[in-house]
């Protein structure tokens, strides 16, 4: 190898094996501070357990010779020469079987080892009560500890599933705490411990960075680590929390009131033990703890806090909420642009002039006429005053006759016959060519009309998104602790949607521990304070909830088919949508027979997906006129629209048509006639809908053209005063029969019928 290369490769190398001796003394000093812990004076299955977890080569040579030498230096030599021996056992076993060992080997071998040993030396004390007892402790223990420390130590990644990551979290808060427990015998000047004082460190910065909650976990666990230790009276298990709990309210105040919270609080602790233990030490720690921590810069707790969970859960749904919304508008906007600049293009019409028709009819007929010249030169002014008068005559019938010509014209002119053909030709021309261009600008109309109707749905859902759902945080919890009442592990969601319905979600792999009461609907209730229903629609894990309309609607129906038809061109549904919104739609289909029965399906399909998803009736029943509109240049096909929409909370409603036939409002013995629309969907002609309330004890009346043939519905009218029948679907096939004495059956009847009453 040459000179050089060595001198460029020596350094990378150096490196290495820098990294990988800084590594080996870690592990070196892991198993040096576990092999020390003694458990309830005698117990330390932590040595053997990190002998266990290690990785097989080098690694596990150095943290065996670590916990041997922390073996050997606590607790008497027998009890050292005990764990000596399970951890080389365990070394030599899972240095042999390395290769082909599963993941669960190590625990098994630890555990069958340390049962064995551990066997001799009780049998050595004759099986005396508390050493079988701490002997079955150990035997688990040490195999359970080898899981945790393997897992502590492994490698992280933050995209791991969410019980990856829990149990990652929890294995290195057991980790971290047999470490402070070896540390809480370190003394130092002989008043305080090393590990307390770390401990309290490490409280405080996760108090400070990651709230209240995940602080008080750790002072519980770090303070059972400490006391198990010294096999002691719980003080550190209590003071630590209570210390995190007052601390964690001013942990957003600043770093000084933070820790003379912290500070008075085990002061108070160590008087409240003061008349059993005085453990003047714990002041002690807690002032070292504390001016470390003030002493740890903002940089340095910035990025240990990034390591740490938060309690403040939301703000990254909220985010992301606001991310959605601003996509949502801006796609509206765009939306918006393209329909302005559609539409602004679209506005430059072509000028139509009816001169024109007479202008070519006069070159193809007079040209070569020996008249020519006294027509359109010496009596020009004549001439073009014939023409324009003959213009009226062409708007309304679209054609001329040779007795439309004034007799001085006829009697002057050679070519009568053949100039009337002429202009009745290019006539026919001109109107055919107007009609397409008047066509085409329809067409043209209803696809900008598009755009203008999605940019409104997007700009109705970034509304909704920003302003319409708000989530009811008391509520929640109040679900969630009755949920665990019932030993439910569920996760809630309590929220208001469009309209401020309140809506409740529960998803659990128990639900049946909640359905089983028959009153189950009613306790929900209760907790939340609002009356609530089911959707109806629920699987084995989830379950939603609404709040309750005050009204009720019954809807009945009855139809007849066209005689000779398979089936009826009419399409009657009814739903309703969870912002507590009532739908009714009636459609007929033009003509009777699968074709009309398909244009009412498909209708009926459009408009309910569309209204199901949240769009506004009225700009439904603009996207389904502009859609039929488009597809008239293909075929005539068409379909009429009686929509009702019924607000269940207000009984606010509207009523839209389009082309359909009256409907009828009764209240008492009043009937008032809600007007019929000549024109179906599929026309340029945008109607807004017609304002009514439908409260408890009103009825309305849906009904198709042919129910109601010719306009004459005084009998209906009569008929609904007079009838006092509550039953909807008795009351709309008892129409229908009327209906078929005073109209006969000759195209499709349907009656739909829409009751509103107070929820029972």
């Amino acid at each position: 190898m040459k000179t050089g290369e060595n001198v460029k490769t020596g350094p990378a190398l150096r490196g290495l094996d820098k990294a990988r001796a800084i590594e080996l003394g870690v592990r070196f000093a892991m198993g040096l501070l576990l092999g020390r812990v003694r458990l309830l004076g005698s117990l330390s299955p932590f040595g053997p357990a990190i002998v266990g977890a290690a990785p097989v080569g080098i690694g596990a040579v150095v943290t065996l010779l670590g916990a041997v030498l922390g073996a050997l230096t606590n607790g008497p030599f027998l009890e050292s020469v005990k764990y000596i021996a399970i951890c080389a056992l365990i070394w030599a076993t899972l240095h042999f079987f390395a290769k082909s060992a599963p993941r669960w080997f190590p625990m098994a071998v630890t555990f069958g080892i340390t049962l064995v040993i551990g066997f001799v030396y009780v049998w050595d004390a004759g099986f005396e009560v508390r050493a079988t007892a701490l002997w079955v402790a150990e035997s688990f223990l040490a195999p359970g500890c080898v899981y945790f420390f393997a897992e502590a130590l492994s490698p992280y990644a933050p995209g791991v599933s969410r019980e990856r990551s829990q149990a990652h979290t929890a294995s290195m808060v057991i980790f971290l705490g047999c470490l402070v427990m070896s540390l809480s015998s370190v003394s130092l000047f002989g008043a305080m411990s090393l590990g307390r004082a770390a401990a309290v460190v490490g409280i405080l910065v996760v108090i400070y960075r990651s709230g209240m909650a995940p602080g008080c976990v750790a002072a519980a666990a770090l303070g059972a680590a400490v006391d198990l230790a010294h096999a002691g009276a719980p003080f550190f298990l209590l003071s630590y929390v209570l210390a995190a709990l007052i601390a964690g309210i001013f942990a957003r105040t600043g770093k000084l009131w933070f820790v003379l919270s912290w500070a008075c609080a085990t002061a108070l602790s160590v008087l409240w033990f003061w008349g059993q233990t005085r453990w003047i030490p714990a002041l002690y720690e807690s002032f070292a703890g504390t001016v470390i921590f003030m002493l740890l810069p903002d940089a340095v707790l910035a990025r240990v806090g990034a390591l740490l969970p938060t309690d403040s859960a939301g703000f990254g749904f909220l985010k992301a909420r606001e991310y959605a919304l601003d996509r949502v508008e801006k796609c509206s906007l765009a939306f918006r642009g393209l329909y302005d600049a559609a539409r602004l293009r679209a506005g430059d019409r072509p000028k139509e002039n009816v001169a024109e028709i007479f202008d070519r009819a006069g070159d193809t007929v007079c040209r070569g006429c020996p008249n020519s010249a006294r027509c359109w030169q010496e009596q020009y002014v004549d001439t073009v005053d014939v023409m324009n008068n003959l213009t009226h005559v062409l708007e309304e019938r679209g054609s001329i006759e040779l007795s439309d010509l004034p007799e001085h014209f006829a009697g002057s002119c050679q070519r009568t016959e053949r100039l009337v053909a002429a202009i009745n030709a290019e006539a026919r021309t001109f109107l055919t060519r107007r009609q397409y261009r008047w066509r085409l600008r329809e067409s043209r109309g209803a696809a900008f009309e598009q755009y203008n109707c999605v940019s409104k749905i997007l700009g109705d859902l970034a509304l909704e998104l920003g302003n319409d759902v708000t989530v009811e945080t008391e509520l929640e919890n109040k679900l969630r602790k009755y949920l665990r009442g019932l030993a439910m592990d569920a996760s809630a969601a309590v929220f208001r949607v469009r309209g401020g319905r309140l809506r409740a979600e529960i998803r659990s792999g128990s639900l049946p521990l909640l359905t089983r009461d028959e009153d189950w609907l009613n306790k929900l209730s209760a907790v939340l304070g609002t009356r609530l229903c089911s959707t109806g629609v629920r699987d084995e894990t989830r379950l939603t909830l609404l709040e309750a309309e005050p009204l009720a609607y019954l809807v009945g129906s009855a139809s007849l088919k066209s005689p000779g038809e398979a089936v009826s061109g009419d399409r009657r549904l009814c739903f309703r949508t969870d912002e507590g919104v009532l739908y009714a739609l009636l459609s007929d289909g033009m003509g009777t027979g699968p074709e009309a029965a398909r244009m009412s399906s498909a209708v009926g399909e459009i408009v309910e997906r569309f209204l199901t998803a949240g769009v506004a009736p009225e700009q439904v029943l603009t996207l389904l006129s502009d859609l039929m509109l488009l597809r008239s240049d293909e075929s005539l096909e068409s379909a009429t629209v009686d929509l009702l929409s019924v607000q269940m909370f207000t009984g606010e409603a509207r009523l839209y048509k389009y082309g359909a036939a009256p409907s009828y409002l009764k209240r008492g013995s009043s009937v008032r006639r809600l007007g019929a629309s000549p024109l179906p969907a599929g026309t340029a002609v945008r109607r807004p809908g017609v304002k009514l309330s439908l409260p408890a004890g009103s009825t309305l009346v849906m009904v198709s053209d042919g129910t109601v043939s010719g306009g004459d519905d005084k009998w209906l009218r009569a008929y609904l005063a007079s009838s006092a029948e509550t039953d909807v679907k008795k009351l709309a096939a008892d129409i229908l029969e009327e209906a078929k004495k005073t109209a006969g059956d000759r195209d499709d009847m349907t009656v739909l019928v829409v009751a509103g009453e107070e929820r029972a």
